[in-house]
């Protein structure tokens, strides 16, 4: 049996065209210098734990590094070497100061989320110090201690 007649249906609202959302580069939000929310604003496309840890499972990391970090709050800060704290800088003039420890000649640069920037300054606000560990520049600072030891022992066996 065939059966003919006319057809009824009712078109969808949703349609892929629409639910398209795609952003390279665009506006941040001034507290965090985070990508906006939504797609109406043109924001960030977002990336739970769930989508981290998958990422992660299949040895993305270098993507999931651009994509969390360069691609969305880079930040440079100078840290003190002796206590671990954020320093105070002024890059232009070269000069660095640790409020803390008032030291003035051994910092390092590092770069971090700007999110882990106000987490810290919000820390600190409720004197909570959060403290930062540079091992590399530690390890380079000894290395540099040696070096200088050993060329201050070498010129004095010289004389």
């Amino acid at each position: 049996m065939i059966f003919i007649g006319p057809t009824f249906y009712q078109r969808l609202k949703h349609l892929v065209a629409d639910k398209i959302h795609g952003r390279a580069k665009g506006k941040v939000t001034m507290l965090t210098r985070q990508p906006l929310e939504g797609r109406s604003r043109h924001g960030g496309l977002r990336m739970g734990e769930m989508e981290r840890d998958c990422l992660v499972s299949h040895g993305a990391i270098s993507m999931l590094r651009d994509r969390l970090y360069d691609n969305s709050d880079p930040y440079r800060v100078h840290t003190c070497i002796n206590c671990g704290s954020l320093a105070v800088a002024n890059t232009k003039q070269a000069k660095y100061e640790c409020k803390y420890c008032n030291n003035k000649s051994e910092f390092a640069e590092i770069q971090i989320p700007y999110a882990a920037k106000l987490l810290f300054q919000e820390l600190q606000s409720m004197l909570i110090k959060p403290r930062i560990r540079v091992e590399e520049w530690e390890e380079d600072l000894t290395f540099q201690k040696k070096k200088r030891e050993f060329q201050n022992s070498s010129t004095n066996n010289n004389i």
